[in-house]
Formats: C-alpha cells, structure tokens, sequence
C-alpha cells in the first residue's frame, strides 16, 4: 500500500510539473491576449466534439484576431495574404469537400495524400484534413511515378491533393497500383479533366464555409510521414495528434523564446516532419508564417528583411548558402529582426554554424530528432562555441540511452546506438510490424544514429550505423572525417564512405566540393587531414564533385556515393 501511494504521489507531482511547464510557456509567449468571455464561449463552443489537432489554433485565432495575418506566402504569380478568420474558413471548406468525397476519419475512409510544394495550399489541406479526424499522407513534391505508387499501395488513401505540376506522375502511379478516387488539383489542371479530377479553386467554391460535423473519427488521426528512403524503400511512420509530446515542445519554446508575435519563415519541405512541426507550433501560439515556394538563399535575405522575420527552420545546406552570399556584415544588418534560427534534418557541421554565427550573429539552434522520434536534444548558440558539434542537452519528457550491440549502456565518452523514449514516438511503421519491430528495444526507439554524451550530459552524433567504417578491425565514423574535411579553407562540402579494401576491409574515401575560385589537390587533402587525424582516419581516395547528392531535406545519400566508380 505505502509504494502505491508513492507511485500515486509521484505520478501527481509529475502532472503537476508539466501542468506548471504548459502555464508558463504559455505566460512567456504571450499568447492570449485581452479575450471577451464571449470570445470563448464562441471557442468552447467551435471546439466541442471536434477532432484533436492543430486546426482548433485556427478556429481560436478566428474568433480573437481574424484580420490578424495568419499566413503570407511568396509565390512566382505574387505575395498572398491570409488573415486568420479567412483560413479558418478555407479549411472548412475544404474539410467539406473532402467528406463530400468520402473521407470521414472511419476505418475505410481517413486517409487523404497530399503532394504539394510549400503554399498556403499544403497547410490548408494539412489543418483541413485533422478538422475531419482523417489521416495526412505526405508524398514529397519531388518523386517519380515508382516512388509515389509504393506510397499509395502502402497507405491506400481515399482522396488525393496534387499539384498541377505532379499531375501527370501521380496518375501513372495511381494506374500502376489500381487506385482510384477524387482527386483535388492545385494549379492549373488539364482541360480534358476527368470526372474525378477537381480544381482547387472549383472545390472549395462548391463546398459550405461552416464547420464540418464530423459523424465518425479513428483514434489514431493524425500524419503518415514516409522516411527519407535513403537506404531502402521509404517507410510511413505513423504519428497520431495524441502523441504530440508537450513536454519536449514546451521546453524548446521556453529556451528559445517563441513568441504570439513572431513572423515564421518556412523553407523546408512541408510533406516532410519537421517543418509542418514547427509550422504547426508557430499557429498553435497565433504567431504568421512566411512560406517561400522554394528556397534561394539572396531572396530569402530579401524576404527576412521585407516581412521583419523573426524566426525560421532551416538544414546545414541552406545555412551555408546563405552565410556564404556577397555583402560582408551588411547581411546581419539587413536581417537583424532574426531572434533564432533552428537547424535541422541533417548533422550541422561546425565550421558551417561559426560561419553563419560570424555573419548572422549568435542566433544559430540546433536540434537533434527524427520523425519517429520527435524532438529529442536542443542545443543553442553559445554551446556551437563551447562544444564543438554537439547536438545539445535531451530536452524535458525525451529520455535518451546510448547501448552497445548487446544493450548494455555504454560509459560517457563511448560511442553507443541512440534510442530514444518519449511522448513524441510515433506509434509505428504503417503495415510495417517487423520494421517497427527491429527499430525498438523494451519501448526505446532507434533511427541508428550512433552517438556520445560527456560528462556535462551533452550529447554528440558520430555516425549513423550504416555508415560506420570497420577498418583493420577499428570502428571509424566518417561524422569526425567529415568534420575536419570542413574546416579546410577551400572545401565548401564533403562526405567519407567505406569501400571495400583487400587488406584492411574497409578503406576511406572522399568526396568533398571545392569552393568556388580555391583549388586543392587530392595529395594535399589526405596530407591535411593525416595532420589532424591518425592516420588510420585519413582518407586513401579523393574524389572531386560539383555537389554532393542529398535528399530534399538535406541528407547526403551515401549510398548514391558507394555506387559510384
């Protein structure tokens, strides 16, 4: 009886602590402003019954400042604004149209894909979808017709938002897989459309403004984000509104100040995970998002300083870009309305954050997570200083075990594989158990990153385990390599892979990119990094490239390196 009680009484003053967490991010970012009692009633009343997700943000902010800016995006045709009461509006049409073609959150009917380039389109359908209960299939704008049939085959969904532009690799892919239903089109569709194809503009012009009823609702609505597929086919991890991990957001909101005033840049790919994260973090709080329809580094600058941009989510390469444009100091200058900047979706090397910090000032984050695990460790601008490549302290609610091949823990300073336990998990692969499966360890999760912590609880990536280098029998990991290939003055980006060596197993290769107007030899890289590394790190081949190959989001595709001659 009395360890019940304990565990009663521990349990309590947990909830009370995160209840005390919420209250004062809440209080921090200033989020409500003077609200009429009416206001609220008018809220309670919208909310009631409705399915979970970040969609009630709208319809709260639609009752308080509906002439508020909730959305401005920058596209090739111009600059669209969106107040809060008019997107409010258009995700209920939409949600209509929607149920209107079948999707209402049951067991045969939740699952809608979107592939959709950054607009204000792709988080219409994004908040629409979760207002009817059903399930946001995200296809990355960029894939070909195989890619995008995998994707239908595994998530079977009953409704299809495309862009005009996709149109054409979206119907091979649904032919080549069987599937069919309404299809929704943004841009501008065929003529000869057919009966199932809809222009957006049409759809959302024939479907009710006023909030949906919502009959029938899944318990796990939510997002099918499939992974990069950098080693293999891409897997749909499944994360569901319920597992949205307060704890972990509300601590990284707190550290770095997020404001109801801020004005978000979004230039990440929205049909991945992290940019709809914070997207969807920022309207949460009222705060307006500036959304480019593609990234280029001088009309970002532009943008930042046009728009009085507060605040963004960006990968390495797109901070190396930018921190390497013309114009000297005058850039910090002319984006000096930047509060912070967030790091993500692939390892930030060193030298990029001194140089960006040395241009932009010390707003540089860096978070480590992945999408089937959510946030997991924050590391802010003075720790790109004091410790090298870190990826930060684990952030509230994310519990973090580094464990050698057996699952024993490893001792600080050891490198070991990440698993990872929080609120955040995504509940598993989509008809994927044993992928799921080979993924977990008692609850813990691991994406294969391989990392180290230190004796202050900062945590580092060394590699991933994939891309760990066994040579004459010693663990090598290419993340160190990679590291010191950066701080060379005439190497603008590099990556190190194993290849196969008859006498030690496994030898180093190169791939780096020169900067524009330096010149480097093969002989003085190995000798370079011989001076810095033991020589069993040094790289035995170096090879020259225009660019390395990455994903969307900014990951090297390493295995396109070791197909290479």
């Amino acid at each position: 009886m009395r360890r019940d009680l304990g565990e009663v009484g521990k349990a309590l003053r947990e909830r009370l602590a995160r209840a005390w967490l919420y209250a004062r991010t809440i209080h921090a970012a200033q989020v409500v402003p003077q609200v009429r009692p009416a206001q609220l009633l008018e809220v309670a009343r919208a909310a009631r019954g409705q399915p979970l997700g970040p969609h009630l943000a709208a319809t709260f902010y639609a009752q308080v400042h509906p002439d508020k800016e909730a959305i401005v995006e920058y596209a090739a045709h111009g600059v669209q604004r969106i107040t809060w009461g008019a997107l409010d509006a258009a995700i209920n049409r939409l949600a209509n149209a929607l149920i209107a073609r079948g999707v209402d959150g049951s067991a045969t009917g939740r699952r809608v894909a979107v592939m959709l380039p950054n607009g204000s389109e792709h988080l219409i359908a994004h908040l629409a979808i979760g207002r009817v209960g059903a399930t946001i299939v995200s296809i990355g704008s960029h894939l070909k017709a195989r890619e995008i049939a995998h994707i239908l085959g595994d998530a079977a969904p009953r409704v299809t938002v495309v862009h005009a532009d996709a149109l054409a690799a979206m119907t091979a892919a649904r032919a080549e897989v069987g599937r069919a239903g309404a299809m929704i089109v943004v841009g501008d569709p065929p003529s000869d459309r057919p009966a199932e194809l809809t222009a957006w503009p049409d759809a959302l012009a024939a479907a009710p403004s006023a909030r949906p009823v919502t009959a029938r609702r899944e318990r796990d609505a939510g997002a099918i984000v499939y992974t990069s597929g950098t080693t293999g086919a891409a897997k749909g991890a499944l994360r569901t509104w319920r597992a949205t991990g307060g704890e972990p957001i509300a601590d990284l909101m707190l550290q770095l100040g997020v404001r109801a005033d801020d004005r978000h840049l979004v230039v990440c790919p929205l049909y991945h995970s992290a940019a709809p994260g914070f997207a969807m973090m920022m309207m949460a709080l009222g705060a307006t998002l500036i959304v480019l329809n593609a990234f280029d580094a001088a009309t970002a600058i532009d943008v930042i300083e046009r728009e009085r941009v507060t605040c963004t989510l960006m990968v390495p390469t797109m901070l190396r870009r930018l921190a390497e444009l013309p114009g000297g100091l005058e850039l910090g200058r002319r984006t000096a309305s930047l509060r912070w900047v967030m790091s993500a979706a692939a390892p930030l090397p060193t030298e990029t954050a001194r140089q960006f910090m040395h241009r932009f000032g010390p707003v540089l984050w860096n978070f480590y997570g992945a999408t089937e695990t959510g946030l997991v460790t924050l590391a802010g601008p003075d720790d790109h200083t004091a410790r090298p490549g870190t990826i930060g302290r684990a952030l509230r609610g994310a519990e973090i075990r580094l464990v050698d091949d057996a699952g024993r823990a490893v001792p600080d300073g050891t490198p070991g594989e990440l698993y990872v336990r929080s609120a955040m998990q995504i509940a598993g692969y989509h008809k994927a158990a044993a992928a799921t499966e080979a993924a977990m360890r008692d609850g813990w999760f691991s994406v294969g990153d391989l990392g180290r912590r230190d004796a202050d609880g900062y945590y580092y990536l060394v590699a991933r385990k994939h891309d760990l280098v066994i040579s004459g029998g010693v663990n090598i990991y290419p993340r160190e390599i990679e590291d010191v290939l950066h701080a060379h003055p005439a190497i603008a980006d590099a990556a190190v892979i194993g290849v196969p060596d008859p006498a030690w197993g496994e030898s180093l290769r190169a791939f780096v990119v020169v900067r524009p107007g330096q010149a480097v030899t093969e002989a003085e890289v190995i000798a370079y990094c011989r001076a810095q590394l033991a020589d069993y790190k040094r790289p035995r081949r170096v090879t020259f490239v225009a660019e390395l190959p990455r994903n969307p989001t900014g990951k090297i595709l390493k295995q396109a390196l070791r197909e290479r001659p």
